[in-house]
C-alpha cells in the first residue's frame, strides 16, 4: 500500500510524469531502432571484370523495367568528350543559361569534339512533362529516364549517365559529369583535347587508360542523425567513415573507368548517395585511383576577385557549385571562345 501511495505521489508531479514518459520513449526507440549495427553493410566484393557480363537494356541497378522516356542518338565518331549535365526537370532557367554560355552552339559546334546533354528523371505532372518535351523539341539536348526525379534517386541518374555513355558513346575518350549550377570552361577543355600529350594537361589518359579526376573528399564521416539530409543507416553502411570519394559537382571519367564502374554498379546494391557509391565504394572495389582536380577548380574567393577585375584570368576547368546566372554570364564574357587568347591556349 505504501508503494502504491509513493507511486501516486511521484506521478502527481508534472516534471516526474514528463521524465517517466521520456524514459519510456527512449526504451521503445532503443528496442525498435531500425539501423542497429547488427545489419550487414554494403559488401566490399572485388569486381571480376573477366567474368561474363550480359548487358540488359532494361536494368539500372535494381530496376528491371528501365527505359529512356526521351532518347538521344549515339555519339558520332568525332566526339572525344561527352558532357552530361545533371539537372532537375523544373530547372528550365539554369539550362537556358548554360545554353547561352559555356554550352552554346558556338562552343559545341557541328563536328565538334565536344557534345553535351542534360539528364533528367521522370515527373509526376503531365504539364511539366509537356514542357520538357517542348524544350527538347526546340533544343534536342535532353535525356530522360523513367525513374522519378528527386534527390534520393540521384544514383539512378548517375548510373544512367554511365549506361548511356558505355552503350552509346564508348568510342569517346572522356565522360564529364557536372551539375547544372557550375561553369565548365569549355574553351579550355577544347584546348586540352587538342593537346592530349601536353605535360600540364590534367586530362591526359594514363597508360592504363584509367582516369577519374575530381575534387576528392577524404575521411568523410558517415551521417547518422535523423535530421541529416545525408543520413545513412547501419543497414546500408556500417563503417564510420567512407572511403575517399568525389563530390558530384564535377567529375571527369575516362572511357575505361566508365565501363568498369558501370559494370560494378549493375552488380551492386542500391545506395542513396551516388557520389559515395560510384566514386567511393565502387572505385575502391575496382582498384581505380582518384586524381585530384582541386587546382583546376575556381572556388568562390577567386571567382569574386576575378569577376571584380582584381585577379588575372587563370586556367581552370570548372567552377565551384551554386553559381548564379550573373556569375555564369560574367565568366563567359571572360572565357568565351571569342575572348580566348593564345596565352590561354
Amino acid at each position: 500500500m505504501k508503494l502504491i501511495t509513493r507511486l501516486i505521489g511521484f506521478l502527481e508531479s508534472s516534471s516526474n510524469v514528463c521524465l517517466l514518459l521520456w524514459m519510456t520513449l527512449c526504451v521503445v526507440i532503443y528496442a525498435f531502432l531500425p539501423d542497429s549495427p547488427r545489419f550487414v553493410a554494403q559488401q566490399e566484393i572485388p569486381v571480376d571484370l573477366s567474368s561474363a557480363y550480359s548487358e540488359d537494356p532494361q536494368q539500372l541497378i535494381d530496376l528491371h523495367n528501365f527505359k529512356y522516356v526521351i532518347e538521344q542518338p549515339s555519339c558520332a565518331s568525332y566526339v572525344q568528350a561527352l558532357i552530361m549535365v545533371h539537372s532537375a526537370p523544373g530547372n528550365f532557367e539554369k539550362r537556358s543559361v548554360i545554353r547561352q554560355t559555356w554550352g552554346q552552339v558556338s562552343a559545341i559546334a557541328p563536328n565538334s569534339p565536344l557534345r553535351f546533354m542534360f539528364l533528367v528523371g521522370a515527373v509526376e505532372h503531365s504539364e511539366l512533362q509537356s514542357s520538357l518535351l517542348a524544350e527538347h523539341a526546340l533544343h534536342n539536348d535532353l535525356l530522360q529516364g523513367n525513374f522519378l526525379d528527386g534527390y534520393y534517386n540521384l544514383t539512378y541518374k548517375h548510373v544512367m549517365a554511365l549506361k548511356w555513355f558505355h552503350t552509346r558513346c564508348e568510342q569517346a575518350q572522356l565522360l564529364v559529369k557536372v551539375d547544372d549550377d557550375i561553369f565548365v570552361n569549355t574553351p579550355q577543355l577544347l584546348q586540352h583535347l587538342s593537346h592530349p600529350f601536353s605535360p600540364d594537361n590534367p586530362l591526359a589518359i594514363h597508360p592504363s587508360q584509367q582516369l577519374l579526376l575530381c575534387a576528392i573528399n577524404k575521411k568523410d564521416r558517415v551521417a547518422r542523425s535523423y535530421s541529416s539530409k545525408w543520413r545513412v543507416s547501419f543497414r546500408e553502411y556500417s563503417g564510420r567513415y567512407y572511403p575517399p570519394f568525389c563530390p558530384g559537382f564535377a567529375l571527369f571519367y575516362s572511357s575505361e573507368v566508365v565501363k568498369r564502374l558501370y559494370m560494378a554498379a549493375q552488380r551492386s546494391n542500391f545506395f542513396g548517395l551516388d557520389d559515395v557509391l560510384i566514386t567511393g565504394l565502387l572505385s575502391k572495389r575496382c582498384n581505380i585511383t582518384l586524381t585530384d582536380l582541386t587546382s583546376y577548380v575556381l572556388y568562390p574567393d577567386k571567382l569574386k576577385l576575378l569577376l571584380n577585375g582584381r585577379w588575372e584570368p587563370e586556367q581552370f576547368l570548372v567552377s565551384w557549385h551554386k553559381m548564379s546566372s550573373q556569375q555564369l554570364f560574367g565568366l563567359w564574357q571572360l572565357y568565351g571562345l571569342a575572348n580566348t587568347t593564345n596565352t590561354r591556349a
